[in-house]
């Protein structure tokens, strides 16, 4: 079950300009604590593994993307 309508097209979460700080704060998590991080977030909501400014999946960015983390 997810905690969600499962429309993900129309997900306000993501297409909400806040969720910038969501893409940041999950890439800060994955680069301190690893690929355990990615494995939550991807079994519960694929769609947080998306950069909100490349829209790269999978918490990939483009280069110099400042929401990368370090």
């Amino acid at each position: 079950m997810r905690p969600c309508n499962e429309d993900c097209n129309h997900c306000p979460v993501i297409n909400h300009s806040n969720s910038r700080m969501l893409t940041k704060v999950l890439n800060d998590l994955l680069n301190e604590f690893g690929d355990g991080v990615y494995e939550i977030v991807q079994r519960n909501c694929p769609n947080f593994t998306v950069c909100y400014d490349c829209r790269i999946d999978d918490f990939c960015h483009d280069e110099g993307c400042e929401l990368a983390g370090e």
